[in-house]
């Protein structure tokens, strides 16, 4: 969980203990299991703390939900290394609490085991959004920009390096985009099937320095990413649905990798991001993307 003071956000663990909240940064799981295991029996069973009934929801504060139509991809965020022209996976050692590698994630007392895992989140594109991807009367060869508010979501707030690992997808602002294009281009057309083609790129953050290019410091002030985007997308006439949404983002990064963990890669380092289509039927798959919520409107154009 996370708190927030004085406008920053800080890491840190809620505890619940004889019903009692309190937060910890340094909470030990593992001797509270111990601590648990030794209670007695009668207090450990199922039944035994008693829940009372649910108050009325507050809508202001409630889980955003998915409105009626909405078309839902899953996004994998995923940070790699570069090795001898090949990619790894990344590993503790690989994430710096300091310019020098003096202070490595390997090296904290309290390491966090899920950081080189990937990082899943949610894009929502609304029922008139994902039709206003399909033309009217597509023809083979024709090519189009992406809707101008698709792009600029993706872009800024599924794109956000700083986002990984924190689940904090919150919007870049205009100034951190020094460019941006996704396009479309239809490559075949049916009587059941439209097969889309996107390509992209975006500059997002600033431009690395000499020390950073040669693989000598990691940038612990600074930060940028140069995506290039491949995708594909199917679209069936006859049921007018999407059903496929094959997306690729993949490009050199530098900086930290999220908000809260602090570290950073030595280098510029590849970081992917991945677009797929789910059905929504599962509940993890309608978690709200990010830290969206009814307060901060996910598909508001200024966020």
């Amino acid at each position: 969980l996370f708190q927030r003071r004085g406008g920053k956000i800080l890491e840190s663990n809620l505890v619940v203990e004889k019903g009692k909240e309190s937060f910890k940064p340094d909470f030990d799981l593992q001797g509270a299991l111990e601590k648990w295991q030794a209670l007695p029996e009668a207090e450990r069973v199922p039944g035994a703390v008693k829940v009372g009934e649910m108050d009325a929801v507050d809508r202001q504060r409630a889980v955003l939900t998915p409105p009626p139509g909405t078309l839902i991809l899953k996004l994998y965020y995923r940070a790699f290394m570069r090795e001898d022209n090949k990619l790894r996976y990344l590993t503790d050692d690989d994430l710096w609490h300091d310019e020098k590698g003096e202070k490595t994630e390997a090296k904290l007392v309290h390491k966090r085991i899920t950081t080189p895992q990937a990082h899943p989140d949610h894009m929502w594109l609304s029922e008139a959004e994902w039709k206003s991807l399909m033309p009217a009367s597509p023809h083979v060869g024709d090519k189009f920009a992406m809707p101008a508010g698709i792009a600029d979501r993706l872009v800024r707030r599924h794109l956000n390096p700083r986002s990984v690992y924190d689940g904090h997808s919150d919007g870049l602002d205009s100034a951190s985009v020094r460019a941006a294009e996704l396009n479309l281009t239809i490559e075949a057309v049916s009587a059941d099937r439209v097969r889309l083609r996107l390509d992209g790129h975006a500059k997002l953050g600033q431009p690395p320095t000499p020390d950073v290019v040669a693989g000598k410091i990691a940038s612990m002030s600074q930060w940028g990413y140069d995506p290039k985007l491949l995708g594909f997308l199917e679209y069936d006439p006859q049921k007018q649905v999407f059903t496929r949404f094959d997306v690729v983002a993949l490009g050199d990064q530098f900086g930290r990798v999220g908000l809260t963990i602090g570290a950073a890669r030595p280098g510029c380092q590849p970081l992917g991001v991945t677009f797929e289509l789910v059905t929504g039927d599962r509940p993890a798959d309608r978690v709200p993307p990010g830290s969206a919520s009814t307060a901060r409107p996910y598909f508001d154009p200024k966020r």
